[in-house]
């Protein structure tokens, strides 16, 4: 008898704008309460600034810009989800629910994208409903990855002057 070896994927998932994304585990550093974000002049619309986590600078991200869902403010009640992301690390604005999940490799599925500037997202259709599941080195383009990379060499050069 030929045994199938089941995968099990583990995802942090959490929501924006009432969606459920989901960022496999290993990427993830960790999550913290919303702080104050320091704005960056000039930056695209999807960064929503910096954060100093113990000298760190740590670029913002919304998702509901990047996806160009309606925005809104952080709140007190948001958490950010740091992820190591192309040898740096970034912050994802999460609205609701940061929970880890497990589920069998086999009920995740690729699909098109539904959100602009994807290149690949895979779903999971669970007991909670649809998860959208990234991976955060497609998350952004090329382009988008340099200019995040910018923002920080920038700030670091500035707060060693």
């Amino acid at each position: 008898m030929i045994r199938k070896e089941i995968i099990i994927k583990e995802v942090l998932v959490f929501k924006s704008y009432s969606v459920q994304f989901a960022i496999p585990l290993k990427f993830i550093d960790k999550v913290i309460a919303a702080q104050e974000i320091n704005p960056v002049d000039n930056s695209s619309y999807f960064i929503k600034g910096v954060i100093d986590i113990q000298g760190e600078i740590i670029p913002v991200l919304s998702l509901r810009a990047r996806f160009k869902l309606p925005d809104k403010d952080i709140s007190i009640d948001d958490k950010l989800v740091i992820i190591n992301f192309n040898n740096a690390r970034v912050a994802l604005v999460a609205e609701e629910s940061c929970d880890i999940i497990t589920f069998p490799n086999e009920e995740i599925k690729e699909i098109k994208t539904i959100f602009n500037g994807l290149s690949s997202v895979k779903l999971v259709n669970g007991k909670a409903g649809i998860i959208y599941i990234y991976d955060p080195d497609t998350f952004l383009s090329k382009d988008e990855s340099i200019e995040i990379t910018s923002v920080i060499a920038k700030i670091s050069q500035s707060r060693a002057v």
